[in-house]
């Protein structure tokens, strides 16, 4: 087997690949990436779901247009951000109110906030894995702005894929067999992602919902 196709077929399991479990509808940031002239942070973005002209916010990555730093401690001026996105990052530090009064404090008045909450997901740490909330959970947690919309961004299908996923690695200690069974689980359940392209607009898409997004301003 070539390096080329060994390089394929393992991006057909990683995020964003065909067997990977989850897919999400990330829909508001195409159009943030329309915005001109705006300045735009995305806090915690690690490298994924880049925004095109953002200023990346992340402590443990280093990179063009990236500034290495904590969440809850901007480094900008009250009032000079237009947009701060901060999408599946919450759950990872342990006081998420605390960056969301940090993206409050450096908005302008106007200015947007989307975020990114996981409801029924499983334990992922990077490094840490601390909180899951509701979709009333998700907007008490952003209840210093005015909402302009929220919902499910990743649905009850992601739910029960990645459960499924990570519920077959658990019958295996040893390494190598642990991939084996997840990567025949990823193939065994991919197609469940794509019915949440229709369930996703269905009202009690919000009981089994894998995350919820909250997209409002100040």
């Amino acid at each position: 087997m070539s390096n080329k196709l060994k390089k394929n077929i393992y991006r057909w399991f990683r995020r964003g690949g065909i067997f990977h479990p989850t897919k999400n509808h990330f829909n508001h940031l195409k159009e943030f990436g329309r915005l001109k002239d705006k300045k735009i942070i995305n806090i915690g973005s690690g490298g994924h779901n880049p925004i095109p002209g953002a200023i990346n916010i992340d402590p443990y990555t280093d990179g063009p247009n990236t500034i290495c730093a904590f969440g809850e401690n901007l480094p900008f001026e009250n009032n000079t951000i237009d947009l701060a996105v901060c999408a599946a990052v919450l759950e990872h530090v342990k006081s998420p109110e605390l960056i969301v009064a940090e993206m409050y404090r450096v908005l302008k008045l106007g200015g947007k906030i989307y975020i990114v909450m996981p409801f029924l997901q499983p334990y992922h740490g990077a490094p840490g894995d601390y909180s899951r909330l509701t979709l009333s959970g998700t907007e008490n947690l952003c209840r210093q702005f005015i909402k302009i919309s929220s919902g499910a961004v990743s649905g009850g299908g992601s739910t029960l894929a990645w459960i499924f996923v990570e519920y077959v690695q658990t019958f295996f200690s040893h390494k190598k067999l642990k991939k084996i069974a997840k990567n025949l689980a990823k193939v065994f359940v991919w197609p469940l992602k794509y019915i949440d392209d229709w369930l996703i607009k269905k009202p009690d898409c919000d009981k089994v919902a894998s995350a919820f997004y909250f997209y409002g301003e100040k």
